[in-house]
């Protein structure tokens, strides 16, 4: 089967059971720390502490045992938490003095402030969030700003650029 060429357009039908999702089931938050700390990077203690407060202060469930891996000097760690409502994950950099945390949650206000605990517990210099709408292909801004405020910058779709 030929593969679609970039700029082909897709047709739409009346077919209800084709139809875009119009509700969202949940959000995704996608959070890179730079500037970090390469020892707190490579302290599986220290990541584990704050995927646990994440965990604790969301009221979220994890489902078995958290996985984790040290990667050992000069690299980082990895850890993932399956949870009753998706899962948290992990990796650490130190060589580059980045964490990736990402957070997939079917609750659409599970906010934590990122910012400040990265900062505080990684001595992060630069903390970006994002936040990403699941199964909600329509924007809808306002239905968000009660847990983000969008940027001024565009950003595609249903991801919205956190500001904390």
């Amino acid at each position: 089967m030929p593969a679609t060429p970039p700029n082909a357009t897709m047709k739409t039908t009346s077919d209800r059971s084709a139809a875009a999702p119009s509700i969202s089931v949940g959000g995704q938050w996608i959070v890179d720390a730079s500037g970090c700390d390469a020892k707190s990077l490579q302290s599986l203690a220290t990541i584990q502490s704050i995927c646990n407060d994440v965990i604790d202060s969301l009221g979220l469930k994890v489902v078995g045992e958290p996985q984790s891996h040290i990667f050992g000097p000069p690299h980082g760690v990895t850890a993932l938490y399956l949870l009753s409502e998706s899962h948290l994950a992990v990796h650490t950099y130190p060589e580059h003095a980045v964490a990736t945390f990402n957070l997939v949650c079917c609750r659409e206000t599970a906010v934590w402030d990122w910012q400040t605990q990265l900062q505080s517990r990684l001595n992060a210099t630069n903390v970006r969030v994002r936040h990403l709408r699941r199964g909600a292909l329509e924007t809808n801004e306002a239905s968000d700003t009660h847990c983000c405020k969008a940027s001024s910058t565009h950003i595609p779709e249903a991801i919205i650029e956190v500001a904390e």
